[in-house]
């Protein structure tokens, strides 16, 4: 039957998600249009001024508090992900794996502005936890867990964590069980099957897990904004303020442009190293 799976019928299969597509293609070209455009609130001549002029010490400094910040909760993502996906697989409870499963998601299906006040109510200097450790005699002084780069980092780990959770599930399950029956039959032990064999069949999936995170977090606005309380400066809230107060339309572009790059960077990288190991797997 797949067989007959001719191209033709795979692009009339993917022609619906290439129309959703167009949208968001033609608002990137028209972002790149705006970032030379000589004015700053209209569409007009040529100019990279809106590009030399992001080479001050406030944007660099917005671009690197976003890649840090980026790369950091992807790593501490990666790191809750990995073991909550082997549960999710291995829990033999239908009920057990669904109420799991809903616990994970519960991220996505939250709107990001209540969770981000949850985070405020519960952390927040005069928060929950601050008064019960106070009422305990544990501090005298609350803890600022928020309104830094510590609380905008709780935001983007819960946020981001079910991006990262079920590709590496679907990764998972693509594992042959024969493979590491063999090895088991063979007198591996369960650490030597996971670092020979199942950590590298997993390492495509870890890198379409870990590249999807970094690009989600890396233009993540409203987290930083309230969990940052405008001290964080990510690109998004930089973004942000070009357009209001400044109404630097064409700077503002200019910025997105820069985010979009460093995203897409970030994703062709990876799909790059997973054709890399996946050639070499079948090589070898």
């Amino acid at each position: 039957m797949l067989s007959h799976f001719t191209k033709k019928h795979s692009l009339m299969f993917s022609l619906p998600a290439l129309l959703a597509i167009l949208p968001f293609l033609g608002a990137c070209l028209y972002i790149l249009r705006f970032s030379f455009s000589a004015e700053e609130a209209t569409i007009s001549g040529f100019s990279l001024n809106s590009y030399t002029e992001l080479a001050n010490a406030y944007f660099m400094r917005s671009v690197w508090v976003t890649v840090k910040l980026a790369g950091i909760s992807t790593f501490i993502v990666m790191m809750l992900a990995i073991p909550l996906a082997f549960v999710l697989v291995t829990i033999q409870s239908p009920v057990m794996r669904r109420a799991l499963t809903v616990i994970v998601l519960l991220p996505m299906i939250l709107n990001l502005l209540i969770q981000a006040y949850g985070w405020i109510i519960l952390l927040g200097p005069s928060g929950v936890l601050n008064s019960f450790l106070r009422q305990a005699g544990i501090i005298q002084r609350p803890l600022f867990l928020l309104f830094n780069e510590k609380g905008v980092l709780l935001g983007l780990v819960q946020t981001a964590l079910p991006l990262a959770v079920f590709p590496i599930v679907s990764a998972i399950r693509a594992i042959s069980k024969e493979q590491l029956e063999a090895a088991s039959s063979l007198g591996a032990s369960h650490w030597r099957i996971f670092f020979d064999i199942t950590l590298p069949l997993l390492k495509p999936g870890l890198l379409a897990a870990g590249s999807i995170t970094f690009a989600y977090n890396a233009s993540a606005f409203a987290i930083p904004l309230l969990l940052g309380g405008r001290r964080v400066q990510m690109l998004g809230v930089a973004i942000r303020d070009m357009i209001s107060p400044l109404f630097n339309w064409s700077g503002a572009a200019a910025g997105g442009v820069v985010l979009i790059a460093i995203t897409t960077g970030v994703l062709f990288l990876a799909s790059w190293i997973s054709s890399r190991q996946t050639s070499k797997m079948e090589a070898g």
